[in-house]
C-alpha cells in the first residue's frame, strides 16, 4: 500500500492507496481506499512511502462511516447488496431507489456477461447520496457541479466515484406507500428517474471493469453507454430497468439530425470530445453517441468488446490525439469508416 503525507492549505493529511501514475515534475495520481482519485502536486507532498500490505478498498461499513462524516447532520445509511445509500430523504423513497439500483446492477452485469464482455464485481462499494430536497442538493453540490447544478437531477462524479441526487417525487419527507406509488407514476418523475439511471449506469460502467475512471475514455462511448440504459420501466414500487429498448427521445433527435448531418459526422465524433462539450452541437452529438453505441451493441457486439478492451488497456492519464482515436476504432471495429457509417445510418433509420 502506498502512503503519502500531504499538505492541503493549513491541513496535513495522510493518504493510503495505490499510485496510478507519476508525472515528470514529481506529481502523483493516487487512487485512495475510498475510491477517490487524488491529483497531488509535487509541492504538496511532505513524505511518501509504502508498506507490505496489498491495496484494499474500504468495506461497505467503512465507506458508510467515512461518507457520513463528510455530509451534514441528519443523514442515515441504507444498505443493499451492492450499494451504500446515504440519505436524509424518506425511507420509503430510499428503499425504492435501492431496489431500482439493484435491478439496474443485475441487468447491467447480465447483459454484458451474456455477450462475452468482461465485467467484474466492483472493487469499491457503490456509494449513492440522496438529499431530501432539490434545494439541499443544489446547496451541497454547487461548488462541485457549477452553475448547471440547478438544471440537473443528479450526477456521477468521476473523481469521488459517487452518484448524488435528491428525492425526485418532491415529497421532502415521510410519505405513505400509496403516495409514493402515485408520485412515481407521474410522467415527469419517470423522466427524471431515467436521468438518475443514466448517472448510475456511468458509475457501474466505471466500476465493473468496462471503463476506467482514470483512462482517456472517449466521451461518445461513456455517454452512449449510459444512454443505452436510461430506458427504465418504472411501475410503482416494483422498479424494473429494461435493457436494449430503443431510446425513443435519442432516436427522434438523431433522425432530426440526419437531414443536416455532414459526411464527416462519424469521424468528428470519434476523433475528440468537442462536439459533446459544445452547447451548440451537444444535443445532436449525444443522440449520435447513443445511436452508435446501440448499433454496436445490437449489431456488432464482438467489435464493441474489442474496442472497449482496447480503451481500458490504455495507461492512466495518457490522452490520445485525433489520429490515435480514429486508429483505435478502425483497428477494432471497422477499417472502412465510410462503409461502416452507411450501415450504421441505415440500421438506425429503420428502427421504430
Amino acid at each position: 500500500m502506498d502512503l503519502l503525507r500531504i499538505q492541503e492549505q493549513d491541513i496535513q493529511r495522510e493518504l493510503r492507496g495505490k499510485i496510478l501514475a507519476e508525472g515528470q515534475d514529481g506529481g502523483i495520481f493516487l487512487l485512495g481506499q475510498d475510491g477517490v482519485l487524488h491529483a497531488i502536486q509535487p509541492e504538496q507532498i511532505l513524505s511518501r512511502g509504502a508498506d507490505e500490505s496489498p491495496f484494499t478498498a474500504l468495506t461497505a461499513e467503512e465507506a458508510a462511516a467515512l461518507w457520513l462524516s463528510r455530509l451534514p447532520e441528519g443523514f442515515e445509511v441504507h444498505r443493499t447488496a451492492h450499494y451504500v445509500i446515504l440519505h436524509n430523504a424518506s425511507r420509503g423513497y430510499v428503499r425504492w431507489c435501492g431496489g431500482l439500483l439493484e435491478r439496474l446492477y443485475v441487468s447491467f452485469i447480465n447483459y454484458f456477461t451474456r455477450r462475452g464482455v468482461k465485467v467484474s464485481e466492483p472493487q469499491f462499494p457503490l456509494v449513492v447520496i440522496v438529499f431530501a430536497t432539490q434545494t439541499q442538493y443544489i446547496e451541497h453540490c454547487r461548488e462541485e457541479v457549477g452553475p448547471a447544478v440547478s438544471q440537473i437531477k443528479g450526477h456521477f462524479n468521476l473523481q469521488t466515484n459517487v452518484v448524488t441526487t435528491y428525492d425526485l417525487t418532491g415529497s421532502g419527507g415521510t410519505v405513505s406507500a400509496l403516495e409514493l406509488a402515485r408520485a412515481l407514476a407521474r410522467p415527469e418523475v419517470q423522466q427524471n428517474i431515467a436521468t438518475v439511471v443514466h448517472e448510475a449506469a456511468h458509475q457501474l460502467a466505471n466500476n465493473c471493469g468496462l471503463l476506467l475512471r482514470w483512462n482517456d475514455t472517449p466521451q461518445w462511448l461513456n455517454e452512449g453507454l449510459a444512454m443505452f440504459f436510461e430506458t427504465p420501466d418504472v411501475r410503482g414500487s416494483r422498479a424494473v430497468t429494461s435493457v436494449g429498448l430503443v431510446n425513443t427521445a435519442r432516436l427522434a433527435q438523431f433522425r432530426s439530425y440526419l437531414s443536416r448531418r455532414p459526411p464527416d459526422s462519424l469521424r468528428t465524433l470519434l476523433q475528440d470530445d468537442r462536439r459533446l462539450q459544445n452547447t451548440d452541437t451537444a444535443t445532436d452529438a449525444y443522440a449520435e453517441s447513443w445511436a452508435l453505441v446501440y448499433y454496436l451493441l445490437i449489431q456488432r457486439p464482438q467489435a464493441f468488446t474489442a474496442y472497449v478492451e482496447r480503451i481500458a488497456s490504455k495507461p492512466p492519464l495518457v490522452y490520445a490525439d485525433a489520429e490515435e482515436r480514429i486508429r483505435d476504432f478502425r483497428e477494432t471495429v471497422e477499417d472502412d469508416l465510410e462503409k461502416f457509417d452507411a450501415n450504421f445510418v441505415r440500421f438506425i433509420s429503420r428502427l421504430k
